[in-house]
């Protein structure tokens, strides 16, 4: 027989004293207000009231097939949780409509599912006005292809029109029809990254009418490979502030004539492939991350630009970038850069962060000099000492950069070789005139003192 708990009861209860541990299946964790539930059967309602102060629940483990509608009586008594998660479940899709259905008196900031398998289909239709869900997460998860959900999407709609926030992570997603893309009229903020998604699909997930206030998207480790259809079908979106496609392969690239809208700032290419930049960049961007790919010249003009990380490439000189004259931030760590000229990094006049350590740096004078000096301009210097070592010469092989000083013969070596050569040839003029002073003078005594000279005398 099922225990029933009333109102008047959970009055008294949250007058009690708080729990640290509950009893049966339910841990407390006052300093965290996090209740953890372990292979819990939500019909016995006692196991969950001393979480009844918490903000945030986890059901770990267990089957969810049908949710008792007595959790009410307990889920009513609270205002508001920052997040409800199940971890390593399973529950039917049954389960899921109706325990939104019980959960949408309150507001939730996140409702998670990691780990999960959602079985069956949902039979129950939510009723009411739509749950106060501000963001939605699936992380792992397994069900039916989204392509034989029309009718369960229809019963989500009122509910996902409103929702702002969507993550589907690693769940093998292969695509999203654009039905389902409809949706989702409010959300600003999608994440697909660790899927399944290609160029083939891209045109259907992203059709024209879906996402229509998205303004960050995560689509990093898909199996897109074609920059400019990728490009075409988010160009139409007019809010988008960030966009991050790395870990894809953009094996196909040309010179590109999408163009992205002014509101996109933020684009991250890492991980990409990328062997040139000759492609179309936001017109307004102001963070570029270009790392970990093969590029081996760069010339961009971004008058925007604020932060550039190049970490992780080809280059073997530092990109000559007149055109952005107000980078701030900038990240060429780990290139074949042998020969940095430290007056280049001079050349950005707004620059307040530099990174490049671990580069094959040739320690000369000039740059020992110079490094040392921009070390103590005030420009932030990341990973400095540590991280800045000689390459050669030979000598100084491994050495850190501020700890090289270098003797004034090895500095000024031509300058003291050219003083020598001409304090000696000096010497050896001043040896053949005295030389011939000498002879000059001898020649001169012998002619005196020769027979019948009038001046022998």
């Amino acid at each position: 027989m099922k225990t029933k708990i009333y109102p008047s009861l959970i009055l008294l209860l949250l007058f009690a004293e708080t729990f640290h541990k509950a009893d049966g299946d339910c841990s407390y964790d006052r300093d965290r207000r996090q209740c953890s539930c372990y292979l819990l059967d939500l019909t016995n309602i006692m196991s969950i009231i001393p979480c009844i102060q918490a903000s945030s629940f986890e059901f770990n483990g267990g089957t969810y097939m049908e949710a008792d509608l007595d959790i009410k009586y307990v889920i009513t008594m609270i205002a508001s949780l920052a997040k409800i998660s199940f971890v390593n479940a399973v529950l039917s899709e049954n389960f899921l409509a109706a325990f939104i259905n019980i959960i949408s008196p309150i507001t939730v900031d996140l409702l998670s599912f990691e780990n999960t398998t959602f079985v069956g289909q949902p039979v129950d239709d939510l009723r009411g006005s739509p749950p106060s869900i501000s963001a939605l997460q699936f992380i792992n998860v397994s069900s039916h292809p989204l392509n034989q959900r029309d009718s369960t999407f229809d019963q989500f709609g009122n509910w996902m029109s409103i929702l702002r926030d969507l993550t589907v992570k690693e769940s093998q997603l292969g695509g999203v029809p654009c039905d389902i893309s409809l949706h989702f009229q409010a959300l600003s903020t999608l994440d697909l990254s660790g899927n399944l998604l290609s160029d083939e699909n891209v045109s259907s997930i992203f059709c024209n009418g879906a996402f229509p206030n998205l303004q960050n998207l995560k689509l990093r480790a898909n199996n897109f490979s074609n920059y400019e259809t990728l490009c075409q079908a988010l160009s139409r979106y007019n809010q988008l502030r960030h966009l991050d496609v790395s870990l894809n392969g953009f094996s196909f690239i040309s010179n590109s004539l999408c163009e992205w809208q002014p509101s996109l700032t933020h684009i991250n290419l890492s991980n990409t492939g990328l062997e040139h930049v000759a492609i179309s960049l936001p017109p307004n961007c102001e963070v570029l991350d270009l790392s970990h790919n093969r590029i081996t010249y760069l010339n961009i003009s971004l008058p925007s630009i604020i932060e550039l990380y190049l970490s992780y490439n080809h280059l073997t000189t530092l990109p000559s970038m007149g055109h952005t004259p107000i980078l701030q931030i900038l990240s060429v760590d780990r290139n074949p850069i042998k020969a940095l000229q430290v007056s280049q990094i001079q050349t950005f006049k707004h620059l307040q962060s530099f990174r490049g350590d671990n580069l094959p740096y040739t320690c000369s004078c000039s740059f020992i000099k110079e490094m040392k000096e921009l070390a103590k301009s005030g420009l932030t210097i990341q990973q400095w000492p540590d991280g800045y070592t000689c390459e050669s010469p030979e000598p100084f092989k491994g050495k850190m950069i501020n700890e090289v000083n270098h003797s004034m013969f090895e500095c000024h070596s031509q300058l003291l070789t050219a003083v020598i050569c001409v304090v000696i040839l000096l010497l050896c003029v001043s040896i053949i005139i005295c030389f011939v002073k000498i002879c000059r003078s001898n020649k001169t005594r012998s002619q005196c003192m020769e027979p019948g000279n009038s001046h022998s005398l």
